[in-house]
């Protein structure tokens, strides 16, 4: 049975607390999160994470046939669906009660004014067709559509590692260049998170996972780890330097959301985040021994971040119902302590403590058996986790130890 990768996990887990942390609406923690340091984000990362994840689990797709690919896939998304209708359920319940008791004035999530005009049962029936976003639903309605390409996708991988790419490029420009996004049916407005745009990160993962299964090399360079580092920390100079220098780069920062060629758009998945998230993930794989990321090459199993990546689906469920309940809580609790910041920073971290222990109790239930690494040369274990690879001495690019494995 393959073994499971634990770097994986504990970046999912790392995610999954940042994500939670930033669907507080208004909260003072999310100014601080990790969010803020680049063009993209956990979302980003995520996604290319569940396209990694897709091919380890595969395995080779060549060797496997097409319907026994679709049948897993599928039900995949079969259980993810499921748990869609879980945070749409809990989140027009929670607003549905919050309304009745305090009026539309009182709530402070945007749904409520679908509530009052349209009614339970048609924004629910919106919802679960995947034609309307209630609370945070939209993200699992992306991973949804997700897992019935990924047969396909899959494939094509298993025929040539980078294969998945040339379509999903097509698909990308097109979606990004003609605006081919969907708007929600209720309120008019563009999907945050929809197939077309994002179905490039997926799929650079994908490629990624099966370089990963097949040996392939990854091209490792001084120039090229400069770039991506380089182009990691020109946000940091944007946002922080030139923002406040510069007027055009102010205006620019005030629309990033709203183009897809020169923005950062998360709508339309813009050139500006898919380098940054590539750029960030090749940074993890080609310096395993650099501080940081050293750690999460080398985290294990029981480590409470691996603990909440291993369950994601689950953790991620619980802390999109959680949001909206912190969201809330913060809302009413501002009346009285309007200015009073800090018992409402206190009570923010309060609820984003109650929400990782609630995770660690979901990371907690028992789940399939993993086997242990064997004992590397120098007779310490080798970490369930991508493995870190030594310099090949032969030079980069070359097979052997500079595999991504």
């Amino acid at each position: 049975m393959p073994q499971r990768r634990t770097t994986i996990d504990a970046i999912r887990g790392l995610c999954l607390i940042n994500i939670f942390v930033n669907h507080i609406q208004d909260g003072a923690i999310a100014a601080v999160s990790p969010s803020r340091l680049g063009f993209s984000d956990s979302a980003d990362i995520f996604v290319l994470l569940s396209g990694i994840s897709v091919a380890l689990a595969g395995g080779r797709a060549s060797r496997r046939r097409v319907p026994e690919i679709v049948a897993h896939l599928w039900r995949r998304a079969i259980r993810i669906y499921a748990f869609d209708l879980v945070i749409i359920l809990s989140t027009l319940g929670i607003l549905a009660a919050i309304l009745a008791l305090r009026g539309v004035a009182g709530v402070h999530a945007e749904e409520t004014g679908l509530l009052r005009d349209h009614g339970f049962p048609s924004v629910f029936s919106h919802a679960v067709s995947l034609r309307q976003t209630v609370g945070y639903s939209g993200v699992l309605r992306l991973y949804v559509a997700l897992m019935l390409v990924a047969p396909l996708l899959l494939r094509l991988a298993g025929w040539r590692f980078w294969a998945p790419l040339p379509p999903a490029l097509l698909v990308w420009l097109a979606a990004g260049h003609f605006d081919l996004v969907v708007n929600n049916s209720l309120t008019g407005i563009p999907f945050a998170l929809t197939v077309l745009p994002w179905i490039l990160v997926f799929s650079l993962g994908i490629a990624i996972g099966q370089g990963m299964v097949g040996d392939v090399a990854l091209p490792r360079s001084r120039w090229l780890t400069g770039l991506a580092l380089a182009y990691l920390a020109s946000y940091l100079v944007l946002a922080v330097v030139l923002v406040r220098l510069w007027p055009p780069a102010a205006d620019w920062a005030a629309t990033r959301n709203d183009t897809f060629w020169f923005g950062a758009s998360k709508t339309y998945q813009s050139p500006l985040r898919v380098l940054h998230v590539l750029a960030l993930a090749y940074v993890v794989m080609a310096l395993p021994r650099a501080p940081l990321i050293r750690l999460l090459h080398q985290m294990p199993r029981d480590h409470l971040l691996t603990r909440l990546g291993r369950r994601s689906l689950p953790v991620f469920t619980a802390g999109a119902i959680g949001a909206v309940i912190a969201s809330e809580a913060l809302d009413l609790a501002a009346i009285p302590l309007s200015d009073a910041w800090l018992p409402l920073l206190l009570l923010e971290a309060g609820m984003i403590a109650l929400f990782v222990g609630l995770a660690l109790r979901i990371g907690r239930r028992p789940g399939r058996a993993v086997p242990s690494r064997p004992a590397s040369p120098d007779g310490q274990a080798f970490p369930a986790a991508i493995q870190a690879p030594a310099p090949d001495l032969r030079g980069p690019g070359l097979r052997g130890n500079t595999a991504i494995a």
